[in-house]
């Protein structure tokens, strides 16, 4: 997403400012089981502030910096949170950055969603961006490394990262209670490819965590539905895999990818195709999703199936004014869940 910003000596400030009209409708077995109205933050996932720059070191070397925190509109309630937060440095040898910082795996995925992954309910790749190493991860990864190669063919990017933990999970010994044998929970590694040529991408990019599961939000107020859960295994390595290709045709966009995280043989993948039609000041997109959980997980086998569309109109360069809408639905051994929203909104960006 394009952020807009006003430099100040060697900083650049920029941000994202939006509050929407929003409904969502939940059924079970074509039963309403809850319905919510009310006024958030809807396209961008969220108004946030950030601060970036760069600084010339000479001999080529250049160090870089980011500070990203989402704040809330709606309440006083929430302190500002911690998005983003690295600081880098490129040359010759291409470029490295340290901190908290979107994944490869993220940034392949979301480049074949026109809603930029925000919006409606909908865009199914979403769903296995969940569960591992932060709460947020692998969309925004805490404690990584990500190293981009030097580029020895035009339009060709290697990207390579290493993740941290923070924490062993340890294991005690019986008779003096101290830490022995200390298992690391959380460490990862990845690495991405991509290729741009004119109208054309197409990138590829994996995520290998330790000891951690997959969960996809079920419940939405209803407690005879939990989440499902495919655990974390001591011997399985949670893998993320995902291939994007998209083509800009000019009158359209087209986008495809595929997603899937697995812990052993069990999995969670998803397919989505979308398109996306500028007609002047304005843009329509549509994205259709399908998936599936296998029968490892705590509900059994499930199938996914999603659909987000929407409209943008620019008021100005800076302001967009918009009406987004989607539904997912998850087709359980026994039943069917069905979550469909919308949104009437305005986003400014700064």
């Amino acid at each position: 997403m394009l952020y807009l910003g006003v430099s100040f000596a060697d900083a650049t400030i920029y941000g994202t400012l939006e509050q929407t009209y929003n409904k969502s409708t939940t059924t079970l077995g074509g039963v309403v089981i809850n319905t919510k109205t009310g006024i958030g933050e809807y396209q961008t996932g969220g108004s946030l502030i950030g601060f970036k720059g760069s600084e010339d070191l000479g001999s080529g070397l250049k160090a870089s910096y980011l500070y990203e925190m989402g704040v809330n509109l709606q309440t006083s309630a929430s302190a500002p949170s911690n998005r983003q937060g690295f600081i880098g440095l490129s040359g010759g040898f291409g470029s490295v950055r340290l901190g908290k910082q979107y994944s490869a795996t993220f940034l392949n995925a979301v480049a074949a969603d026109p809603g930029g992954a925000t919006g409606a309910t909908g865009a199914l790749y979403l769903a296995p961006m969940v569960g591992y190493n932060g709460s947020e991860a692998p969309l925004r990864q805490d404690q990584g490394i990500q190293y981009d190669l030097p580029s020895f063919v035009t339009g060709l990017k290697l990207t390579v990262t290493k993740v941290f933990g923070g924490k062993n999970s340890a294991l005690t010994n019986g008779s003096s209670g101290t830490e022995t044998n200390g298992v690391k929970t959380g460490d990862g590694t990845g690495f991405a490819i991509n290729y741009t040529s004119g109208p054309l991408y197409v990138g590829y990019a994996t995520d290998t965590v330790i000891n951690k599961g997959i969960s996809f939000a079920t419940t939405d107020t209803d407690p005879a539905l939990p989440d499902i859960i495919i655990a974390a295994s001591p011997t399985s390595k949670n893998k993320l895999n995902t291939l994007t290709a998209t083509y800009n045709l000019g009158m359209a966009k087209l986008g495809y990818n595929t997603t899937k995280m697995s812990v052993g043989s069990q999995s969670l993948s998803t397919t989505l195709m979308s398109v996306n039609v500028p007609l002047g000041a304005a843009s329509v997109f549509l994205s259709s999703s399908s998936g599936k959980i296998t029968s490892g997980s705590t509900l059994g086998a499930v199938n996914l199936s999603g659909t987000q569309y929407g409209v943008n109109y620019g008021l100005s360069k800076r302001t967009v004014a918009y009406v987004h809408a989607g539904k997912v639905d998850a087709e359980l051994t026994t039943t069917t869940k069905k979550i469909s929203n919308y949104g009437i909104g305005v986003h400014h960006s700064f």
